[in-house]
């Protein structure tokens, strides 16, 4: 019974320093009340309260850990959670919850490429597996933590590892791995000049060969352990000494045993687990029994009662009580004897019973440990036998794979030559798409071509005709002053209809013909206003229009100045040809960031929606007569956007029927200084103007 608890101590004991090097190796964290759980949290950074020893309390409080680190969607925290979940679980023997648990959390790890706390999760997975008993699988899961911590050059985690492999080989008794894994990482602990670890690794020697029997070995081991541990190491001393009263009792020599069990009483931390300070009471009441002191004896069983009831085990507890009434039988205490043995014999069957079940749980185990590795001989022999076919099938496979490659080679040929035809096949659409393209803008031009030649033909022979009339009148003489003049106007109007007609038909085709060609300057468009107002004074006249020139002094822009002049023009022709006697035109213009905004406001009959889209010609030439009868060609508008957009602005029109249309368009912007067409027509227009109308910025008739 000893001996078992005092091995368990020491595995636990082991694994609490394998976590520490855990945590230490990647984050320092704060003195945590369990070495376990400090292990588990520090080296994610979450130490920030101790952490419950009691494991019913520890397993509550990683539950609450783990319901907030996945509120807070933090893989770090799930995985810390995890860990101190598996402990909990660990200590209350619910060995398949640890191992959820663990797996869980070196899942996370491995998300988060946290490799070190991956294979320490692995590491936790070997030990549950061997504190369920089932070596085989604890060992291939230490094998492989072991390779994982020699790849990463973490020669500390690798000692801690094979200190676990050392004690797995010492429960399966195979002594030699056992002792090599233990010497190798002495020799690791030794480099590292860490005492602890070294005392910790050499008292796992002792105890090796006290398990073989060679007393001599294991005491100079124990003894070289409590020399290389720190006083201030108390629970390895403590743990030294157990082993050594334990050799000691096994040579007969009791009293050398009580006091080496007493000193470890004494020094075993109050922390220590409930059945190990147990099991010491029973050492020490042993060697009392053994040199005679039976009331001694039977003070130390009973010190050993209530301790023993908190660690839980029933055979623990059924010991006691056995060897507690052979002490009060030896004094003639037969009242408590019975009493003991009463209890022992009440304990024996569930002890018996818990013992049996852990028998069969690990029998049952081991079976399945066994069933397994015959699995994997019979897998390897399987695959040495498929290895064997294989090797036989690689001649058939590489000729069938000389005639596959053939084969490909052929049908790639053919793929090649139909992805050729596949491509000369589209770009013949392509091609066709661009011919039918041009065929339709062809048509187009071809229609606008027709209409232009039907205008020209009709707009241009009425005042030649008209012309030709007059004069062969005046050389004949017959025509009477009043109606010479009355016929002189109306001609005057009709040729200045066919000059402007020529004009947008003469800058229509430079456009068509010089696509891309502008020649941008810094531009007075105040001034150029004030030209094109003067120009089209006598047509407002005639419909007693008030045409009103609001633009600011100087307005500066950059731009073509030809172009600009035909795009007041025309907008200024328009908006008077649409505007009823009566009526007002309004140029005014505003500063959009660096933009110009220049807009030409009527009064007139307004564009109809349907009909908005069509103004600009984009389906060909448009034009409707004007509230006069005014005729047109349907071409300014197109020439006015795209002369605007050439120069970097745009043009948009806004209008409602019946009460008139504003057409406005934008021009870059610039600051003040020389101009084009100031010097040239700036002074002269403001002194016409000015003779004119008595102003410079507003013309009426």
């Amino acid at each position: 019974m000893t001996r078992t608890c005092l091995y368990c101590l020491h595995i636990c004991w082991i694994w609490v320093l394998v976590l520490g090097s855990a945590s230490r190796t990647h984050a320092a964290a704060p003195t945590i009340t369990s070495p376990y759980s400090q292990a588990t949290e520090a080296g994610l950074g979450l130490a920030t309260r101790p952490v419950p020893l009691n494991p019913e309390a520890r397993l509550r409080y990683g539950e609450r850990l783990l319901e907030q680190a996945v509120a807070a969607q933090s893989a770090g925290k799930q995985a810390a959670s995890h860990r101190i979940i598996a402990s909990a679980q660990n200590e209350l023997r619910h060995y398949d919850q640890a191992l959820r648990h663990y797996r869980a959390a070196r899942r996370l790890h491995q998300h988060l490429r946290l490799s070190h706390h991956a294979t320490v999760d692995l590491a936790h997975v070997g030990h549950t597996l061997f504190i369920q008993g089932d070596t085989g699988q604890a060992r291939r899961a230490y094998q492989a933590a072991l390779q994982a911590f020699t790849t990463l050059r973490q020669p500390t985690a690798a000692a801690y590892v094979l200190g676990q492999l050392g004690l797995l080989y010492g429960r399966q008794q195979k002594w030699q791995q056992a002792l090599a894994s233990q010497q190798q990482a002495l020799r690791t602990w030794q480099q590292n000049r860490d005492s602890a670890k070294v005392a910790a690794t050499l008292n796992a020697l002792g105890n090796l060969y006290y398990q073989q029997r060679q007393y001599s070995r294991a005491l100079f081991h124990l003894r070289r352990a409590m020399q290389v541990a720190r006083p201030t190491d108390s629970l390895a001393l403590s743990e030294s000494l157990n082993s050594v009263g334990q050799v000691y009792q096994d040579l007969s020599n009791d009293e050398q045993a009580l006091t080496s069990f007493l000193r470890a009483e004494q020094l075993l931390p109050h922390a220590a687990p409930a059945g190990v300070r147990a099991t010491l009471w029973q050492g020490i009441a042993a060697a009392h029994d053994s040199l005679g002191h039976w009331s001694a004896a039977q003070q130390a069983l009973l010190s050993s009662l209530p301790i023993a009831r908190l660690g839980g085990s029933k055979a623990q507890l059924s010991a006691i009580y056995q060897a507690l009434a052979a002490v009060y039988r030896r004094t003639g205490n037969y009242r408590q004897a019975l009493a003991a043995m009463t209890r022992f014999a009440g304990l024996k069957d569930s002890a018996f019973a818990e013992e049996r079940s852990a028998q069969v749980a690990e029998l049952r185990t081991r079976y399945e440990t066994e069933k397994k590795e015959r699995e994997i001989q019979l897998l390897i022999k399987d695959r040495q036998i498929q290895e064997a076919n294989l090797r036989r099938q690689k001649v058939v496979r590489n000729a069938l794979a000389a005639g596959a490659v053939l084969l490909l080679l052929m049908v790639a040929g053919l793929y090649r030559g139909r992805q050729q035809q596949v491509r000369v096949n589209r770009l013949l659409e392509r091609k066709n798409a661009a011919i039918n393209r041009q065929k339709e803008e062809l048509g187009r031009l071809n229609q606008t071509k027709d209409t232009l030649f039907s205008v020209i033909s009709h707009d241009l022979r009425s005042p030649l005709s008209s012309l030709y009339s007059l004069l062969s009148l005046l050389n004949m003489g017959a025509l009477p002053p009043e109606r010479l003049a009355l016929h002189s106007a109306r001609l005057t109007r009709g040729l200045n209809n066919t000059l402007l007609l020529l004009d947008n038909l003469l800058n229509w085709s430079a456009a068509q013909m010089k696509k891309d060609k502008i020649r941008p300057e810094r531009v007075r468009l105040d001034v150029l206003a004030e030209e094109a107002v003067a120009l089209l004074l006598g047509d407002a006249e005639r419909k007693t229009i008030l045409l009103l020139n609001q633009l600011p002094v100087p307005t500066l822009v950059r731009a073509d100045v030809n172009m600009v002049r035909l795009v007041l023009r025309n907008l200024l022709g328009n908006a008077i040809k649409f505007t009823p006697e009566g009526g007002t035109v309004t140029l005014t213009a505003a500063a959009q960031g660096t933009m110009w905004a220049v807009s030409v406001h009527d009064t007139g009959i307004g564009i109809a929606a349907a009909d908005q889209d069509k103004v600009f010609g984009k389906a060909g030439p448009f034009s409707t007569l004007g509230t006069a009868r005014e005729k047109g060609t349907g071409l300014g508008l197109q020439l006015c956007q795209d002369f605007v957009e050439r120069n970097g602005g745009q043009l948009s029109l806004a209008s409602i029927v019946g009460q008139g249309t504003t057409f406005t368009f934008t021009l870059p912007a610039l600051s003040l200084g020389p101009a084009a067409g100031e010097a040239e027509s700036g002074p002269a227009l403001t002194a016409v103007a000015a003779a004119e109308s008595g102003t410079g910025s507003q013309f009426a008739p």
